[in-house]
């Protein structure tokens, strides 16, 4: 496995760190997970799994003032993850354009 290498102010050793990086197989495993969860349903899967931890530890361990304020910041964070997908579904992201 390489040694990762880090660059300061843009002087050192930047290129040591991409091969390294290269040969150690992380850059094909991040490639592999953008290409499996770069969708917005899998945003959406994974935010309520978080959002049911939270909640769930919350409401487990909370007094019902600490209980009630995360239900309101859910409700809003909820508020705009609808207006989000109803945006992308009535206005879908314009198509790439194919060049000559």
């Amino acid at each position: 496995m390489g040694r990762i290498t880090l660059s300061v102010n843009g002087i050192g050793h930047g290129d040591n760190a991409r091969i390294s990086l290269y040969r150690s197989g992380t850059i094909e495993r991040i490639r592999d997970m953008s290409r499996r969860s770069n969708t917005y349903t899998g945003y959406s899967i994974a935010c309520a799994i978080v959002w049911a931890v939270i909640l769930a530890g919350v409401s487990a361990l909370a007094d019902s003032s600490t209980r009630y304020k995360f239900r309101l910041v859910f409700g809003g964070w909820w508020i705009g993850w609808l207006s989000a997908t109803i945006a992308r579904a009535v206005y879908p992201a314009p198509k790439r354009r194919v060049e000559p």
